[in-house]
């Protein structure tokens, strides 16, 4: 899928959130570091400038006015620099002024500031991926920061960023989501679940599930969010046991995954707890609150 925005309007955005928290000083040499990325047909002022710029900003996180949370919606969908730091904002604005074509140059710089950075260098540009050129060419980069072992590197392409969900083939985003529950991350940061969702994908967690209560183990409760579509006469046994034995956040989880069901027998589960369909239906519970609650490996 090929996306399009307006990357003048998102690289003025990027400056301007980073005026707000950054001196003077630092403002100035980012200006002047871009304008030589610019206008330089070769990468050393691209991989300097990007190794510098952790001695003029700090990994602050990014305070960021409803307002200017808004505005980078306005600009780019789903959007989040307000989960960014103040370093990884002026990398993207670095990031953001190499020169889109001709595109085997672009490619070929970008590639190399991947291969080369260090590991905070590569957060700022797998965070930056859903706002460079040419999006429709970088899959297989995130892919690439998907595999690695680093849960930093992992999280910033996996995590509060819309790229995976509009990017990835189904194989790929089925990976990100399978090793996103194996490494117990905060499922309900992942932008885009059920627009994804598929049955390949609810089949495979459903056999991690039988193979995990077979072993008296539990599962992530943010699990059953993946197979809600997709709850049928043959795994509606699991749902059943799920409220005979889950905890009380397991059977939040559960109630969340069967609200929007159809079948009969689950139609049954949730009216039996009124309280918690209740506190749904309110939006007092979501499976943001269960994946707040939750603590890994309790």
């Amino acid at each position: 899928m090929e996306s399009v925005f307006d990357y003048t309007r998102i690289t003025a955005y990027l400056l301007a959130i980073v005026k707000k928290q950054a001196d003077a000083n630092a403002v100035d040499w980012l200006q002047s570091q871009a304008a030589k990325i610019a206008g330089s047909e070769k990468s050393s002022s691209l991989f300097l400038s990007f190794s510098q710029a952790s001695r003029f900003f700090p990994k602050d996180k990014l305070t960021l006015s409803d307002s200017d949370i808004a505005g980078a919606k306005s600009l780019r969908k789903d959007w989040r620099p307000e989960t960014w730091n103040l370093l990884v904002a002026a990398r993207a604005y670095l990031a953001m002024h190499v020169p889109a074509e001709p595109v085997e140059s672009w490619r070929t710089q970008l590639s190399r500031l991947f291969e080369t950075g260090d590991i905070y260098e590569q957060e700022a540009l797998y965070a930056t991926l859903c706002i460079l050129p040419h999006q429709e060419l970088l899959a297989s980069r995130a892919s690439e920061g998907l595999r690695s072992n680093m849960t930093t590197i992992f999280d910033a392409v996996a995590l509060n960023n819309p790229f995976p969900a509009e990017q990835l083939n189904e194989m790929a985003w089925n990976q990100l989501v399978l090793k996103a529950i194996f490494l117990q991350r905060p499922m309900y940061q992942i932008i885009g679940i059920d627009a994804r969702n598929n049955r390949g994908l609810a089949e495979t967690l459903l056999d991690a599930v039988r193979e995990r209560w077979s072993a008296h183990r539990s599962v992530m409760p943010e699990l059953w969010r993946f197979v809600s579509p997709f709850i049928d006469e043959t795994n509606i046994h699991l749902i059943k046991k799920l409220f005979q034995n889950g905890s009380e956040l397991e059977i939040q989880a559960g109630m969340l995954a069967c609200v929007t069901c159809k079948h009969p027998e689950v139609m049954d589960l949730v009216h039996s707890y009124p309280d918690i369909k209740g506190k749904i239906e309110a939006g007092e519970i979501t499976w943001e609150t269960v994946g707040k609650q939750y603590v890994p490996f309790q």
